[in-house]
């Protein structure tokens, strides 16, 4: 009998491992108050997908995305050209 994680897609398994790395990169750089509020929901493209916990942190992340993409800019893990920031319900 196979094993469930021999039906899973290698490229499901590749992106987990990427968000994974990336949580971990962005815990280390982003400020202090921001890593409890977010979460990071997928990689598309060159596009990270957060969400937050809080609306007014949401917003900050929305005014601030530039400083963000900039924090992001020399990640060695994924090369990272937008951020779309939403809310988790």
């Amino acid at each position: 009998m196979k094993k469930i994680s021999s039906f899973i897609p290698v490229h499901v398994i590749n992106k987990t491992h990427l968000i994974k790395e990336l949580s971990s990169y962005i815990y280390k750089v982003f400020p202090s108050e921001i890593n409890d509020m977010i979460e990071i929901n997928a990689i598309k493209g060159n596009v990270l997908i957060i969400s937050c916990k809080n609306s007014s942190i949401a917003t900050k992340m929305r005014f601030d995305k530039q400083t963000y993409l900039d924090i992001l800019k020399g990640n060695p893990i994924h090369q990272i050209n937008d951020i779309r920031i939403s809310l988790l319900d």
